[in-house]
Parts: C-alpha cells; sequence; structure tokens
C-alpha cells in the first residue's frame, strides 16, 4: 500500500485528503506542522508528500529543502493557496514534483499522487474528457513524454509580464495540455481550443486563456512529445523570442518512450487552402516524410527567402529553433497601441527599419524564413501528432497555418 503524507496546518484540509485518499486505497499519514511532518518523512518514508506552502514557524519552502537534503529523488507535491506562476515555477526549481491550487480539485489530487507514483491518472483531467485518440491497429509512432520536471522563466511578448512555465511528464493517451495559475483550469493544445491567431497562437477553455504556444509546440512537435503538462499563468515566455531554450530545456529533462503509439496523420491527397490573398499560398501534398518549403517575400531588408526543411530533430535543433520572431518597427508601434508586443525586448525580437535589423546580429542571413518554418511546425501540432506530407506555403503566417489545421482535421480525422 502506498504511503501519502500530509504536512498542512489546516485540519480541515488533513481530514478532507484523508478521507479521499483513503478511499483510493492509499496509507494516509498527517502532520500539522513542518517539523512534525520531517519526523514522520524520517521515519516512515512515504512515497509522496502534500505539503502546504503557508505554515508557521517552518514553513513550506524550507520544509522541501530539508525533504530534498534528506532524500533528493523525494515525490513531493506543493500546495498553496495563494497560487502564483513565480510560487509554482520556485517550488518545482527546488525539487517539488508538482504544484496544486487552493481549493483542491478532488480529481487533480488523485491525478498527481497517481502519477507521482508512477500509477497513471486514476481519473481524467477536467479538460473536458480529451484524450488522444489511438487507432486500434498497428501504431507507426510511439507516444511520448518528457523524463522529468523541468522549469524556465521568460517575459510574455504580448502581455510584458515577468513569468513562467512548469512542464511535467504526463500518461499515454493524456495529449500536450495546459493548465493555467493560479485558477487550475486545463486546456488542451489542440485546434478545437484555438481561440486567437494573427500576431500569435492562443487557446482558450472555460474562462482562462493561454498565449503564444507556437514556438512550445514547435519544439513539441520535433521532439515527438505527444503527453505534457504545462503549467503556466497567461502566455508562454517568449524567452529570446526563438525555440532553443525550450530544445535545451527538453534535452535537461530528457524524452520517454511510452508504451502506446500514436498513428501520424499520412496525407493523401493534396489539400490547398483557397481565396488567399496578396500572393499567399498554403498547400500539402503527399510525401514520404515531413517537409516544408517556405517562400517569404516582403519589403526591404528582408526581400525574398526561401528555406527546405526535412523534418530531422537535428536540423530543427541547429538550423530553427535558433531562429527569432521579427518585425518592422511601425508595426511594433502598432501592436503596442493595440496592448500587444510590451514584452518585445531589444533581446527577444528583432526590430527591423526599411534600412535594416535595429537591435540586434542575425543568426542566419535568412532567420526570418527560418522563423516563418518555426511557427509553421508549431501550429501544424495542433492536431497533437505527427504529420507524413509535404508542405508548401508562401507568405503565410498563423491564420492560414490554422486554417489548414482544420481542414486536415476535418479531412482525415
Amino acid at each position: 500500500m502506498n504511503k501519502v503524507l500530509i504536512i498542512d496546518d489546516e485540519k480541515n484540509i488533513i481530514d478532507s485528503l484523508s478521507v479521499i485518499l483513503e478511499d483510493e486505497g492509499f496509507c494516509v499519514l498527517k502532520a500539522s506542522d513542518g517539523k512534525q511532518g520531517l519526523a514522520i518523512f524520517e521515519s516512515e518514508a512515504p512515497d509522496v508528500v502534500l505539503l502546504d506552502v503557508w505554515m508557521p514557524e517552518l514553513d513550506g519552502i524550507q520544509v522541501l529543502k530539508e525533504i530534498r537534503t534528506r532524500k533528493d529523488d523525494a515525490k513531493v507535491v506543493v500546495i498553496s493557496g495563494h497560487g502564483t506562476i513565480s510560487t509554482a515555477v520556485e517550488a518545482v526549481k527546488m525539487g517539488a514534483y508538482d504544484f496544486l491550487e487552493k481549493p483542491l480539485s478532488i480529481d487533480k489530487v488523485l491525478e498527481v499522487v497517481s502519477r507521482s507514483i508512477g500509477a497513471g491518472a486514476k481519473r481524467d483531467p477536467d479538460v473536458a474528457h480529451f484524450r488522444l485518440e489511438v487507432s486500434p491497429g498497428l501504431t507507426r509512432t510511439k507516444q511520448k513524454t518528457i523524463g522529468k520536471s523541468t522549469v524556465v522563466y521568460g517575459v510574455g511578448l504580448h502581455s510584458g509580464v515577468k513569468t513562467g512555465m512548469i512542464l511535467l511528464p504526463m500518461p499515454e493517451n493524456t495529449g500536450i495540455v495546459f493548465e493555467t495559475i493560479p485558477d487550475g483550469e486545463r486546456i488542451p493544445a489542440y485546434i478545437d481550443y484555438v481561440f486567437s491567431v494573427g500576431y500569435a497562437s492562443s487557446v482558450k477553455g472555460r474562462n482562462s486563456v493561454v498565449r503564444t504556444i507556437e514556438h512550445l509546440l514547435s519544439a513539441c512537435h520535433m521532439y515527438g512529445i505527444t503527453n505534457l503538462l504545462v503549467k503556466v499563468s497567461e502566455e508562454i515566455p517568449i524567452f529570446d523570442g526563438s525555440a532553443i531554450e525550450i530544445c535545451e530545456k527538453i534535452d535537461e529533462a530528457g524524452t520517454v518512450e511510452q508504451a502506446d503509439g500514436i498513428e501520424p496523420l499520412v496525407i493523401t491527397e493534396k489539400v490547398e487552402l483557397g481565396n488567399l490573398s496578396n500572393g499567399k499560398y498554403l498547400a500539402v501534398e503527399p510525401w514520404d516524410g515531413f517537409e516544408i518549403d517556405y517562400l517569404l517575400e516582403q519589403q526591404k531588408p528582408i526581400g525574398t527567402q526561401q528555406y527546405l526543411f526535412r523534418g530531422s530533430l537535428k536540423d530543427y535543433v541547429s538550423d530553427i529553433a535558433p531562429a527569432r520572431t521579427f518585425g518592422f518597427l511601425k508595426d511594433f508601434e502598432q501592436l503596442a497601441k493595440m496592448g500587444l508586443g510590451t514584452g518585445g525586448r531589444i533581446n527577444n525580437f528583432i526590430i527591423l527599419s526599411e534600412d535594416g535589423v535595429l537591435n540586434t546580429k542575425l543568426r542566419f542571413e535568412d532567420e526570418f524564413v527560418r522563423h516563418k518554418v518555426l511557427d509553421l511546425i508549431g501550429d501544424i501540432y495542433l492536431l497533437n501528432r505527427p504529420i507524413i506530407g509535404k508542405i508548401t506555403a508562401r507568405q503565410t503566417g498563423h491564420v492560414e497555418n490554422i486554417a489548414l489545421v482544420k481542414e486536415l482535421k476535418k479531412r482525415f480525422l
């Protein structure tokens, strides 16, 4: 029988959690303060610790440090009634397995406890019963998650708010899911939940929105990650304007193949978006592999740039992931008037004038078209499965990318 230690100074929390966990077959240990909790941890060696942050004398962060000193692989789930992304990021960075916000959800408590002991989710997370659709036949690609939790700090490009995100492993068939802090709503990274496009791709649940998801999804696409929990406030950090830091964090966490598989979306007929204006073109056709041919034609100093990407992770990390977000100064000023782009800084956004780059040195001569490829790789992963086919794009952005994803879902899934 797995042991769960609850450390919380609120008796009603301990009593409620005890009833729920005991009913699910766990052996529950209880402590009303940090000192007592450490003593029980030492003597009983619980499998999971549910630890409140805000306690008198020895607070939860201090207890977490002590537990990690005594057993560096201990599974500690931090609980807070004043949940913020900064508290969550700090806790996980210090070694917490996960973070829960009060008021607690029964389903989430059981899901996190079960996941932490490797038993999978006992109940479906509250994401409108969203699950990855798995083919009943032989699968061609194994599902993947990350090997351990990891955290990253940054600034939101459009909100300008200092933020961060926590990436956590998830069981098979969960999909990539965002969980907003502090309200705890879960939103799948799936085309049905796309809320707005244009300057960035966003998804929306009942009450919350998560913005600027394309760089994270781009990296997940190329690493083959199909199951992931992303805890964030309202916007994925922009980092340096590229996806390279996300790749580094995935490499640090590692990836794990899972037992179940996922059928790639195999393009069996050409799909071409119609009625596109201003020379735009976007189509996908049958191909033996994953390939993107992108042509970008804009005013100086960008000019005409073309890039052919042939779907390997190695090429993605070296040639696509470092390419940064860009825009003209006049567009940047317009974004500011719209209340967007306020997180753009000298080090995370390529700012252009008609004469050239204003604020940085380009990483590639054709960095602009490479970033367009990066965004397209991310947007197309809103189907949460690999694609086998060739995409041809000219002048397109998030709006057209999302339209193509919707058409693919309608025709093939």
